[in-house]
């Protein structure tokens, strides 16, 4: 039994040997990328690697052949050889290789392969494949895409918010990003709650929407006033960056022109109608056409007409009807502006009958008075 087992043993061993001879003497080649400059290589960069062919065997690896396989975002630099021939790699030896290569400009942050094909001597179509992985390192690029107001007309006492649109046009990832808006005027107020608030991260070529409060004093004129916003964030790198963007609010109020009140005046035979401006901007150049049962009765013509202010018009009095006070002005952004109200007139009608009417009542009153008087005075005198 000890015989038998000894001999398959012997056998087991015999068969063993020549394996274990050949991995003992044949060759291993890896290659591995022993330098990068600049590391990591930002988009647009010319990178220099340097690769080492590694024969971690115990035998020689003779006439390889290894060629270079750039894919994007690599492109070998002119002049650059794509294949070296290798005669000799002595076991456990190495061999070192050097290329240049240009990064795509448009390439985001991200570890990228490089392939390499090993050839046994001449023969192409047999080959080895390994890889090294490139740092490339790309930069933020944040720009306003859009931008605007809710409302849109800012007004003097309000409160509103300035929604931007931010997108990332760079390579590189802005990280942990916050956005706030900043004023040096007191007319100009970011609300506390929404002057600065946290987006979170901006990929490249992603936009996010951020919405900010601003609260505008009663004191604000009828201009542009301009506000800065800050964006800080963290690039790939950790890094921390800082973007500030000038932007312009404009402050241009409304107008609400109202009719307030109608009234006849009868001794001069007008009709006056009073209009008021409860917005909060100037009404310039204001024509008011009045139009009763389709006809035209007259037009009157104010030059200004300030917020919280009102201005008399005069038309030829009309006792009855209904029609429309058409009013044209000039805005605030110098546009032209038309707008209707209603109007409806029901007066007493006071002619010169009226007029006589009221003489005669005077003149009666005063000859009685006159009579009283006389007979009062007479008597006294008597007495």
């Amino acid at each position: 039994m000890k015989r038998e087992m000894f001999l398959v043993l012997v056998v087991a061993v015999a068969l063993l040997s020549p394996s274990a001879h050949a991995l003992a003497t044949g060759s291993i080649l890896d290659i591995v990328l022993s330098n990068q400059n600049p590391y990591p290589v930002s988009p647009g960069e010319t990178v220099t690697i340097e690769i080492q062919i590694q024969n971690t065997g115990y035998g020689e690896a003779s006439n390889r052949v290894i060629e270079i396989m750039p894919k994007p975002p690599f492109t070998l630099l002119p002049g650059e050889d794509k294949t070296d021939i290798i005669t000799r790699i002595p076991g456990r030896g190495s061999h070192s290789l050097t290329y240049r290569l240009n990064v795509n400009n448009s390439v985001t942050t991200n570890t990228y392969p490089l392939e390499f094909r090993i050839y046994s001597g001449v023969v192409r179509d047999i080959y080895v494949t390994d890889t090294v992985q490139i740092n490339v390192e790309g930069d933020p690029n944040l720009v306003i895409e859009d931008l605007y107001t809710s409302p849109d007309v800012l007004e003097p006492g309000a409160n509103a918010e300035v929604i931007v649109k931010l997108k990332n046009i760079g390579t590189g990832t802005a990280n942990e990003l916050q956005l706030s808006l900043n004023s040096s005027h007191s007319e100009i107020r970011p609300i506390l709650a929404k002057g600065k608030v946290y987006v979170g991260d901006i990929k490249p070529g992603e936009s996010k929407t951020v919405n900010l409060g601003i609260s505008i004093d009663s004191s604000a004129e009828e201009k542009t006033y301009s506000v800065s916003l800050s964006a800080s964030y963290k690039n790939d790198d950790n890094s921390d960056s800082l973007d500030s963007f000038s932007v312009g609010l404009p402050v241009r109020g409304t107008i609400n022109l109202d009719v307030i009140k109608k009234e006849a005046n009868y001794e001069r035979g007008t009709l006056r109608i009073e209009v008021a401006n409860k917005g909060t901007t100037e009404a310039k150049s204001l024509e008011a056409k009045l139009v009763i049962g389709g006809e035209t009765v007259g037009i009157d013509y104010v030059s200004s007409l300030k917020a919280n202010k009102k201005t008399t018009l005069e038309f030829p009095l009309v006792y009855e009807g209904s029609g429309s006070l058409e009013l044209k002005y000039i805005g605030p952004g110098i546009e032209k502006n038309e707008e209707s109200k209603e109007i409806v007139l029901s007066y007493e009608k006071q002619g010169n009958g009226g007029g006589t009417t009221m003489l005669l009542a005077v003149i009666v009153l005063a000859v009685i008075a006159y009579f009283l008087y006389m007979k009062f005075f007479r008597k006294k005198h008597k007495a």
